[in-house]
């Protein structure tokens, strides 16, 4: 489903997606794009964690992969870097990041949380995750064809907050739950890093100038 809207003006709510970006590739640009154009948010917030609560610590440091990001995004204007995470330090829980925007963006703005299925299937392994839905909306990518089966208490949650359309997102500033899904590039951040320890072209999997940073610095070697 995408909704139309005549003009910027009508558009509404503040998406985030956050993780490592270690580095960031143009599959999560693709699928940060596709959201904004399909569902009409206003801007998409891409939230680089400064210490992974559940995955091994990032091969570059924090700076490193900051950078990256602002220069992946820099040509689209509905993509804002968020840096809070990095400026925090210490584990990144995402509660912690919930409550911040929340307060930044205040309470009447939907906050709409972009997470891909395997992470939502590991969100009862997360920090207070039962409480994340009173920040935000949880917004589920999968992909096309894959129904994975959900555990109880996953899906009770699901079945508690399932919204009936997309547009509800937009007219409650938190509380629902969305399954969507997108047909992602076939491309992640640990191709990436592989092949560049083989010292292979990388070429054509993330922005230019992402690339250029990377191989100026000789990260991923």
């Amino acid at each position: 489903m995408t909704i139309n809207f005549k003009n910027d003006k009508e558009r509404v709510g503040v998406a985030i997606m956050g993780g490592t970006f270690d580095p960031v590739h143009n599959g999560h640009l693709r699928t940060a794009v596709e959201i904004l154009d399909r569902y009409g948010f206003r801007e998409l917030k891409l939230i680089p964690c400064f210490q992974p609560v559940h995955k091994s610590a990032p091969s570059v440091t924090a700076k490193q992969r900051l950078d990256m990001v602002n220069m992946a995004v820099s040509g689209d204007s509905r993509l804002v870097v968020d840096d809070s995470e990095i400026k925090r330090a210490g584990p990144s829980y995402t509660i912690d990041t919930l409550h911040a925007i929340r307060d930044d963006v205040g309470v009447d703005e939907p906050l709409i949380m972009v997470l891909g299925m395997d992470s939502f299937l590991s969100l009862p392994t997360w920090h207070n995750w039962q409480d994340l839905i009173q920040y935000a909306h949880i917004f589920v990518v999968s992909r096309p064809g894959w129904e994975p089966d959900l555990i109880s208490e996953l899906n009770t949650f699901c079945e508690n907050y399932r919204a009936a359309s997309p547009l509800e997102l937009q007219c409650a500033p938190s509380g629902l739950v969305w399954l969507e899904t997108l047909t992602p590039l076939g491309i992640s951040s640990s191709m990436i890093r592989s092949l560049c320890r083989k010292q292979s072209s990388i070429a054509y999997l993330l922005p230019e100038p992402v690339q250029a940073y990377i191989e100026k610095n000789q990260l991923y070697r």
